[in-house]
């Protein structure tokens, strides 16, 4: 048989479960991802110089135009294979969409007794400017191949 309730556990019931919706839904939206950051898209490569792969090199990728110190700077540092991909916030994320130029510096590894020190660059000083670089690219709000990136010396 069927037995109605009426007792102060129903009350309780019935205010609690109101006040549980309220308190989800406001840590909820207190937990939100936007954190800020500039949407970012992945961007991959590969560069060669003279046909040499310059594994340890640093890209860099200025914005055209430039931010100021809040200016966000992509890099990447080149793999065993000659290839690459873009960090802005975390680890291979990718860049900002938008017109860049991209810079390079290798420098070549000086061991002095048990140290090892960065020695001269070993790419023409043009593309270590974002001034001077010749490299011009353009991310797109999607997943970025780049045509690979050469230098003969």
């Amino acid at each position: 048989m069927c037995q109605i309730v009426k007792s102060s556990s129903w009350r309780f019931v019935k205010h609690f479960v109101p006040l549980c919706g309220v308190g989800l839904a406001m840590l909820v939206t207190g937990c939100s991802s936007d954190d800020g950051r500039v949407p970012v898209f992945p961007v991959k490569g590969k560069v060669s110089v003279a046909g040499e792969v310059p594994e340890g090199a640093l890209i860099v990728f200025y914005p055209t135009t430039a931010g100021g110190e809040t200016e966000l700077r992509p890099s990447a540092k080149v793999k065993p294979d000659g290839s690459f991909s873009l960090t802005t916030y975390d680890a291979d994320d990718g860049a900002p969409s938008g017109d860049y130029t991209a810079t390079i510096q290798w420098n070549k590894i000086i061991k002095n007794g048990k140290d090892f020190k960065a020695g001269p660059d070993l790419i023409p000083k043009s593309y270590a400017s974002r001034e001077s670089s010749l490299w011009k690219i353009k991310v797109a709000e999607a997943p970025n191949e780049l045509e690979p990136l050469t230098i003969t010396k």
